[in-house]
């Protein structure tokens, strides 16, 4: 009978019923506190864990001590105050009652978490036995960069978020280095090499993704525009509480069966399998309703990723996020990725509870896809990101991609950028870390004069030849190439074909290859205005 006790717990769990983390659960502190690990400087670090309900637990690290005590449901979290860096190796120790555990190697510094797609996800070994990146991978033993790489593991769509990942903090060398993203690497060894600190890299992405797994269910539901997904969400969550009423009945159907044969001395009947928390879609991008009622979800659908590799870091401190994705929203582009960004940066943020932390976007590269101008909406959508959300960044890749290879092989200029816009709106480098941005656009007759920002102490073209991927439309909204100039601080474009230019764009294809930059040798930003 204890089996089957045990057995409707495992029921009341799955049902929501009983907390996920029972009240009896044994001390258990997060594998994000492992060997090696980096705390973030600056703030207070959460530590948490799992333990018997009322259990107390103390945390100890460089001189502070913090107590926490275990809540009805098993869990406990105690922060330490917010400390300096440290490049000394200290012991975090953690205990509880009679039991202890001692976390060696930890240091003080910058934690930075990298997420995406297969861009962010490209390791610095390269891929298939082939990297360019060999020379930089064998130079890669830093003993004040951390790195914790997270397994690429679905979750459920609504239910219980997993609590934990299957991952260690390890040490910089090019063993641990060469399965890890390079574009994170390359970020955070140029941080480390301007700040003097220790530098934590969380990785968590996966190649081939959309945007839509990457967002918390709460997200959804904060942006208005997301209606899609926040109408396939309710429905998922209706057909799981229907295949969890059926659960229950065939368990309760079970349980008198078993008694019965337990009274008879006969062997027990088989178990009826439980459902998954979550249920497969064939047709994941589209968010359709499945047929097989008891597979877990595909990992392309609304919340899956979050729920399986961000949730378990949260609420880890972190200086803030870099994220490379959007390759995939391309193909499936239903012009809300804007929206899909808003949602994800606001509610991860809303999540960790740390206000608006930095979140910055790498601009996904020129590529060939096909179906222009698909691939510039997104680069819209990526900018305005950029521009409209508080403490947010974008580094262009517009001028070191390839447009006969999605995967460009030029990881550190990305890592680099990226890298410089936290200097400069950090720690107030005064360096230029952005392109050209379009700010107005001037229409003058036959002409049309665009002003920007971020000049960078002048524009230049890249290859000293003539402007290029310049267009021009008049009134019948027919876009040609135009000729570009620049004059000081602007660029005037005119064509012979268009003589009173209604609408102006830049870089407006998704084969784009522009030469417009500043004399920081970062590349302008793709633009489309219209006549007011």
């Amino acid at each position: 009978m204890r089996f089957m006790g045990s057995m409707l717990i495992s029921l009341a769990v799955i049902l929501g019923y009983w907390p996920a983390v029972h009240a009896s659960t044994p001390f258990t502190v997060s594998n994000l506190f492992t060997n090696h690990l980096v705390l973030q400087r600056g703030m207070k670090d959460p530590v948490w864990g799992w333990a018997k309900r009322g259990q107390k637990i103390t945390v100890t690290f460089a001189g502070h001590t913090v107590t926490a005590t275990a809540d009805a449901h098993g869990n406990w979290m105690a922060k330490l105050p917010p400390m300096h860096h440290s490049t000394t190796a200290r012991d975090l120790t953690i205990t509880s009652g009679a039991q202890t555990m001692v976390v060696h190697d930890v240091l003080v510094g910058d934690v930075w978490l990298c997420s995406g797609q297969s861009n962010m996800q490209y390791p610095m070994g390269g891929w298939f036995g082939r990297t360019n990146l060999a020379a930089a991978l064998a130079k890669g033993t830093h003993q004040n960069i951390r790195l914790y790489h997270v397994p690429m593991i679905e979750s459920n769509f609504s239910g219980t978020p997993k609590r934990q990942a299957a991952a260690a903090w390890h040490r910089c060398t090019p063993k641990n280095l060469a399965g890890f993203t390079a574009v994170g690497y390359f970020f955070g060894l140029t941080l480390h090499r301007a700040l003097h600190v220790p530098i934590g890299l969380l990785e968590a992405d996966w190649g081939g993704t959309n945007i839509e797994p990457w967002i918390p269910k709460q997200g959804f539901f904060a942006v208005p525009q997301l209606k899609a997904g926040q109408a396939w969400l309710r429905s998922m969550a209706k057909r799981q509480k229907k295949l969890n009423s059926r659960y229950l009945t065939a368990i309760s159907a079970w349980l008198r069966e078993a008694r019965q044969a337990q009274a008879k001395g006969k062997p027990m009947p088989k178990l009826p399998r439980e459902p998954e928390n979550a249920i497969r879609s064939p047709h994941a991008y589209n968010y359709q309703i499945p047929h097989n009622d008891w597979q877990p979800d595909a990992h392309q659908n609304p919340t899956t990723l979050f729920n399986g590799m961000i949730h378990p870091l949260i609420p880890y401190a972190i200086r803030g996020a870099i994220w490379y994705q959007g390759e995939n929203n391309v193909s499936s582009h239903d012009h809300l990725y804007y929206y899909h960004l808003k949602a994800l940066i606001g509610s991860w943020r809303k999540l960790w509870k740390q206000g608006n932390f930095p979140f910055y976007i790498v601009q996904i590269a020129p590529f060939n896809y096909g179906n222009d101008p698909m691939e510039p909406l997104i680069w819209q959508a990526e900018e305005k990101a950029a521009w409209r959300i508080p403490n947010c960044g974008i580094a262009s890749t517009i001028d070191i991609g390839n447009i006969k290879n999605i995967h460009p092989a030029n990881k550190r200029a990305v890592g680099v950028r990226l890298a410089g816009i936290a200097l400069a709106k950090i720690f107030h480098s005064g360096k230029t870390y952005s392109g050209p941005v379009f700010k107005s656009a001037e229409f003058n007759g036959n002409q049309v004069v665009i002003h920007f920002t971020d000049v960078g102490g002048g524009l230049l073209s890249r290859n000293g030849k003539p402007l290029n991927w310049f267009q021009l439309a008049g009134a019948d909204g027919t876009f040609v190439n135009a000729q570009a100039q620049i004059v000081g601080k602007t660029v005037v474009v005119q064509s012979p074909e268009i003589s009173n230019p209604t609408a102006v764009r830049f870089a407006f294809s998704d084969i784009a290859v522009p030469n417009l930059m500043n004399k920081a040798s970062l590349p302008a930003l793709p633009f489309q205005a219209s006549k007011p």
